[in-house]
């Protein structure tokens, strides 16, 4: 008897391989990830930030030793070039009353003021 050989068509190996790529063409939902949190490393320091808000006090005296502190004075003068009329020096002490410089001794805002413009105009 003669033996017949078999051949076996490999279609079936084709359709595995379309079905392989279906199920990757297919969008995978990602793995949940965790928040990543990023650490400074020990030798490096945070910068420190500090933010200094002025306390409103009733006292006057205070309230001038704070004022001389600043420089508002010195802005004021600059702003003016030096010079100024009633006006500018009343809005200034709206200015300073809004914030939170009152009660103050308006004459000695003055006198600081004028110090002030002689620095300014030293210069």
């Amino acid at each position: 008897m003669a033996t017949k050989k078999t051949v076996k068509k490999e279609t079936a190996p084709a359709k595995k391989t379309a079905a392989k790529t279906a199920v990757k063409a297919a969008p995978k939902a990602a793995p949940a990830k965790k928040a990543a949190v990023k650490e400074m490393p020990k030798t490096a320091k945070a910068p420190k930030t500090v933010k200094i808000i002025p306390v409103k006090t009733d006292d006057p005296e205070e309230n001038i030793k704070r004022f001389a502190k600043t420089a508002l004075a010195m802005n004021f003068v600059k702003a003016h070039n030096g010079n100024w009329n009633h006006a500018d020096w009343l809005n200034f002490l709206r200015e300073l009353e809004e914030k939170g410089y009152f009660p103050i001794d308006t004459d000695r805002v003055g006198l600081i003021l004028e110090e002030k413009k002689v620095i300014f105009f030293s210069k």
